[in-house]
């Protein structure tokens, strides 16, 4: 059976004067899940320099929780198969 694809959804809010410390962080968490075999990314609210999404993305679950990346305000979305 082929492990379905998860991807984590988290929104957060960062004040302005702990933007350049959230990004470090986040550049820190993308060298340990690209270590772990996860894809991580952040955006950017287009009008809101406050506002983030994280999004990380795996084929097995069980990497999220080795990596402590899934936060209380976290969506949990499963790949749909399209073949």
């Amino acid at each position: 059976m082929t492990e379905r694809r998860t991807l984590l959804v988290t929104e957060r809010t960062v004040h302005h004067a702990e933007r350049d410390g959230y990004v470090q962080s986040m550049r820190e968490t993308q060298r340990r899940c690209a270590d772990a075999g996860v894809h991580f990314w952040i955006f950017e609210h287009e009008h809101d320099g406050t506002r983030f999404l994280e999004f990380a993305e795996a084929k097995a679950e069980a990497r999220f929780e080795q990596l402590g990346i899934r936060q209380p305000t976290t969506t949990e979305w499963h790949a749909v198969e399209l073949r």
